[in-house]
């Protein structure tokens, strides 16, 4: 039975990447669990209720507010996108803007309007790794039986029917409502499946043992609620930037050691969309969800306490631990299918890092 399926084609979640500045980013983790939603995808690019000075400085710049369109210039005048224009090109393949703005669609009345440009950026790279996958797929023959195809279908009937909030719809209106039909899911779940069996076949039950002893804290249930005020070097280019960052967040720290609050200097200066709610990232473990720099910052700053500044591939963290739960005692075999399964996103990993670096990959979004 598939335990986890990696349907890149349709299913929204895939799109429910790291937008918190300090998540793994999309060539970390494309394989998302199908438990994510698009309300989760939402919830990650709130639509903050900007106020009226936020709203003009936006309008002033050409950047769409709440009730206007994406795409309007600084005139208040719809800028027109060929739907055909090309965006990407993976070897010979064409990503094509149509495709894009089919998946945006789904979200663009749910998220902040200022995260557009960013939500852009995310999807192209994702349908990129679509493509990557799909010509593999081809290209080794992959394929799984029809009866596996049909299992999945069938399960995803009954979740429908039994979730009270949707017991009256159908698959098919949901794949409707997606801009789909029941053949395109099919040929999804089958490239999926098959691609998840390939790299599936070198995961034995050693290999996964050895793993989780090596990663138990990812397994035992020990977590860390935080929060986090970042302020951003992805596209700083110069020392000079850098310095600036940097005695930026040591200048924040010092606000926060002399008593300021920790939420209040979160609105204020960090970079992360979180940071309109205070920079609050929920719970997280050790591993496999944020970068590892921050994760072990997080994890060895005490409840109450905020860490000193730490630096990651997205820029300077302050972080402030405000619970944790302790780890509990856990056997192999209590979570070994959940053991397997990360395993087999490593695998899959590393299946896209290998394919994306023989690629002839350009970008034109």
């Amino acid at each position: 039975m598939i335990k986890r399926i990696t349907i890149f084609m349709f299913f929204s979640s895939l799109f429910a990447v790291s937008f918190l500045g300090c998540q793994k980013g999309e060539h970390d983790n494309p394989q998302l669990s199908s438990q994510t939603t698009e309300q989760d995808f939402a919830k990650i690019h709130k639509n903050i209720n900007f106020n009226q000075e936020e709203k003009e400085k936006m309008h002033g710049a050409g950047m769409a507010t709440e009730g206007s369109e994406h795409g309007m210039g600084t005139h208040g005048k719809k800028e027109k996108v060929d739907p055909n224009k090309v965006i990407a090109t993976v070897n010979n393949e064409k990503i094509l803007r149509k495709d894009l703005d089919k998946i945006l669609s789904r979200f663009r009345s749910h998220v902040n309007p200022a995260t557009i440009s960013s939500m852009e950026q995310q999807i192209t790279e994702q349908l990129v790794t679509q493509s990557l996958l799909r010509q593999f797929v081809l290209e080794k023959k992959l394929s799984v039986p029809n009866e596996v195809v049909e299992k999945e279908i069938a399960k995803m009937r009954d979740n429908i029917k039994n979730n009270p909030a949707t017991k009256d719809k159908t698959l098919e209106q949901f794949l409707e409502f997606q801009g789909s039909n029941i053949e395109e899911l099919k040929t999804a779940i089958n490239m999926s499946a098959a691609i998840e069996n390939y790299v599936s076949k070198d995961v034995d039950d050693k290999k996964t043992e050895e793993y989780f002893i090596k990663n138990i804290s990812t397994f035992n249930g020990e977590t860390v609620t935080a929060s986090h005020i970042l302020v951003e070097t992805k596209k700083m280019k110069t020392q000079e930037e850098l310095d600036k960052a940097k005695a930026k967040i040591d200048a924040i720290k010092k606000e926060l050691d002399e008593g300021a609050d920790f939420a209040e200097l979160a609105k204020k200066y960090s970079d992360c969309p979180t940071g309109k709610t205070g920079g609050e990232l929920g719970s997280f473990p050790k591993h496999g969800v944020m970068v590892d720099a921050f994760a072990n910052a997080a994890f060895a700053t005490e409840v109450g306490k905020i860490c000193e500044p730490v630096k990651t591939e997205f820029g300077y963290h302050l972080i402030k631990v405000t619970a944790r739960t302790p780890a509990k005692d856990v056997s192999f075999g209590e979570v070994k299918d959940k053991v397997h399964t990360n395993l087999v996103g490593i695998e899959m990993n590393n299946l896209v890092k290998d394919l994306r670096e023989k690629a002839k990959i350009e970008i034109t979004l």
